[in-house]
């Protein structure tokens, strides 16, 4: 006994070493009731699946995990489903996890759902849907609700004896086999729904099997109009015609879509349309039982379609313009919208464009109706530009009139309201704001200014080169909003005007832009250095067009390396400073939307060296200040040739560079004393040389004539150095006569200040 007992010692550790080691993949899917979301707890049902086996599931075992509380699933060591209920916060519920045999190796996966137990499903309705083949029954019902988690649907039915039967469906729908039910007998059928969160029973449905055979379809269905009526037949060979019953579906087709069916229950065999509208196409169609008391409905017929008669139309055109600019040579472009059917009551053949002149002249033009193909028409509808007549700006004096004409008449003529030109529009807060295919305007006007209005037009239309599609909707003047809908195209921007209308005129108030749906926007154009210094450079680049944007540009990014910052949409240029000489920098712009950062557009560039930089700017000073002094210079030696050259004065050596730029010297050295000026011609070469300065200034010193000054270099001389300078010249053009072989030209100035001061110290 000992031994026994020391063996299964030994064996039951073994035994859960041997399991601990197995591995096992565990899906665990949980779901609470929704329906019971109001109460602080709700009731959660875990169904567990475990793929492996062990020796025993005593000792392999699962546990789901909730914020403090642990649950064992039993018996989830086998290949068998298991259930377990327990209550958890609603909180909670996303904080469920399981543990598989306390490994947290092991597999082990939650999935947590919510979900609704099944409300009772329909009473079934069971019919042998083909007399002469396998006469099987036929039950089909509907859901009352959709449980949002699997859910078995059981078809039960009961026979004459009493027995019960059932069959299971995933489906809305079960079969009885023919050889599972006796014919013409009492059958009782019901269905039940259940999952892991309840279940439900529908109502019972008692038929004779003999009774339930649908019968086929209703044909040959004619019309008879005024008013109109509809008639068909129906095969019930077994029973008088007013026993049988029939339901009829009708529907009108509009200009884009049918209508909805409308039903009318208990007709025998004929059906008159009340209040039928005139051109209409009308669609039909017919089922019907024969009587028996299960009332087993015919599969509907084939669709019978029939148009009214046309009738003059009613009401008007939807009229619009689109003028140029304000020019007398442009033009504008009147533009309707197709009339409905249900207006125009008859094929539009033309439309009549009436201009009326003010001398009470009437002008008609004829715009002939096209037939377009559907892939043209529902282009047609969108872009409305088929459907438009020109008239020039010179002749907008005149009052323009629109009609469409059909076989029956022509309907009431359209006043088209133009814009006035040069007129003051009141300030307008107007918001455009497009979202899921729609647009949002909305707009708010001075109180004062809506008094008059008649009515608003909202304008549209997109800012695609060479595409343009225009429309316009027209909104109550009471009203400051509205919602328009379309087909509208992403990414695209649409042009969003506002127009008041008067009795005889529109007024032009805002304009925005407005896109559908953003995107990114795409790469900055033309991005590029204009100005680069020692520690500044300007970045300029191009605006995106609004086509090609996108979206709208909320503002630019830009960076230099890894430092960015935000530049606003209306400008173009950056200047960035605080750059260090001789470095080569990375820069780069994107544009940014609501949809995010476009693509960046990069550039490099490297600053220039900082004495480079002030040399270059000294040499831009002084050479150009080098070029005006040499060209003075040349001038006035190009002036001089028979004026006396004044480098050879010792006057001059002194003060000729305070001539130049008088702003240099004192006042007391602008006035200068000149004593004599001596003019020399060319001599022949044999004559002897010119006496020399010493010589002259011999001759000249007893000669002492009287101070003058000459202002700035001019100036008038007294009547005893006139005198001397007229002896001093008769002298000259002696010794020149005497020297007429020099060759070499001479001049020189004297200056008789010197001369009178050495006179005056030989005293």
């Amino acid at each position: 006994m000992a031994w026994r007992n020391v063996k299964l010692h030994f064996l039951i550790p073994l035994y859960m070493w041997i399991c601990s080691q197995a591995s096992f993949e565990v899906d665990v899917n949980c779901w609470w009731n929704q329906a019971l979301h109001v109460d602080p707890n709700v009731s959660v049902v875990c169904h567990t699946s475990a793929q492996g086996r062990a020796n025993s599931c005593d000792l392999c075992q699962i546990y789901v995990i909730t914020p403090g509380q642990r649950h064992l699933l039993p018996s989830t060591c086998a290949s068998t489903k298991e259930t377990l209920n327990f209550s958890i916060a609603t909180k909670h519920t996303g904080h469920i996890r399981c543990v598989c045999n306390g490994n947290m190796v092991d597999t082990c996966n939650v999935t947590v759902r919510e979900g609704y137990p099944p409300s009772p499903p329909s009473r079934p309705i069971c019919t042998i849907e083909d007399l002469y083949d396998a006469q099987d029954i036929h039950c089909s019902w509907t859901k009352s609700n959709e449980p949002m988690i699997p859910t078995i649907y059981t078809l039960h039915w009961q026979d004459c004896f009493g027995d019960v039967y059932s069959r299971e469906s995933d489906e809305e729908n079960a079969i009885i086999k023919r050889d599972e039910y006796i014919k013409s007998t009492d059958i009782t059928a019901w269905v039940t729904a259940e999952n892991v969160l309840g279940s439900a029973l529908s109502e019972e449905s008692v038929f004779n099997t003999g009774h339930i055979v649908r019968p086929g379809p209703p044909n040959n269905i004619t019309h008879t109009f005024m008013p109109l009526v509809i008639d068909w037949n129906m095969d019930c060979d077994t029973v008088e015609p007013l026993d049988k019953s029939c339901q009829v579906q009708y529907r009108a087709h509009t200009t884009h879509h049918p209508l909805d069916w409308i039903q009318e229950d208990d007709f025998q065999s004929t059906f008159p349309l009340e209040d039928s509208q005139p051109f209409t196409l009308y669609s039909f169609r017919v089922r019907c039982h024969c009587g028996y008391e299960e009332k087993v409905m015919s599969e509907w017929s084939s669709v019978y379609s029939v148009r009214t008669p046309p009738a003059a139309p009613v009401g008007q055109l939807d009229v619009w313009s689109d003028c140029a600019s304000n020019s007398d040579n442009s033009s504008c472009n009147i533009y309707w919208k197709e009339m409905p059917l249900s207006q125009a009551r008859g094929e539009i053949s033309s439309y009549i464009v009436t201009l009326k002149l003010k001398n009470g002249t009437e002008i008609k033009r004829v715009t002939r109706q096209r037939r377009d193909t559907g892939s043209q028409h529902r282009h047609k509808q969108y872009c409305l530009q088929l459907r438009q007549f020109t008239v020039k700006m010179g002749v907008m004096g005149v009052r323009v009139f629109v009609s469409a004409n059909t076989s029956m008449g022509m309907s009431d003529p359209t006043f088209m309201p133009f814009p006035l030109r040069g007129q003051t529009a009141p300030e307008v807060n107007l918001s455009a704001i497009g979202e899921n295919q729609t647009l949002q305007v909305s707009w708010h006007v001075h109180p004062q200014f809506t008094e008059s209005v008649l009515e608003y037009v909202v304008q549209y239309v997109s800012v695609v080169p060479h595409h343009p599609c225009l429309n316009w909707v027209r909104v109550n003047r009471t009203k400051r909003s509205v919602t328009i809908t379309g087909d509208f195209r992403n990414y695209t921007a649409y042009n969003v005007s506002l127009f008041a209308v008067f009795n005889n005129h529109s007024t032009f108030l805002k304009s925005a832009i407005a896109y559908t749906l953003q995107g990114i926007p795409p790469e900055v154009p033309q991005f590029h250095v204009k100005s680069i210094s020692h520690s500044s450079v300007i970045l300029m680049w191009s605006p995106i067009p609004v086509h090609e944007s996108k979206g709208v540009i909320l503002h630019y990014l830009v960076g230099i390396d890894e430092t960015e910052s935000n530049v606003s949409s209306d400008k173009t240029s950056m200047q960035l400073s605080d750059l260090q000489p001789c470095r080569q920098y990375q820069a780069w712009v994107s544009a940014v939307s609501t949809a995010g950062e476009g693509k960046r557009s990069v550039t490099t560039f490297s600053t220039t060296n900082e004495n480079r930089f002030v040399t270059s700017i000294l040499l831009a000073v002084f050479i150009p200040l080098m070029l005006v002094f040499a060209f003075i210079f040349l001038l006035l030696r190009y002036c001089s040739q028979k004026i006396p050259d004044p480098l050879n004065s010792k006057s001059f050596k002194h003060v000729n560079f305070q001539h130049t730029w008088p702003w240099l010297s004192s006042p007391t050295e602008l006035t200068v004393k000149i004593s004599e000026l001596e003019i020399v011609e060319n001599l022949h070469p044999d004559t002897p040389s010119p006496p020399s300065e010493i010589e002259l200034e011999k001759i000249l010193i007893d000669v002492k004539p009287k101070h003058f000054q000459v202002p700035n270099g001019l100036g008038k001389t007294n009547e005893g150095t006139e005198k001397w300078l007229e002896d001093s010249e008769e002298s000259n053009r002696g010794n020149i006569s005497k020297h007429d072989s020099w060759k070499k030209e001479y001049s020189e100035m004297v200056d008789t200040d010197e001369e009178e001061d050495d006179g005056s110290s030989g005293e």
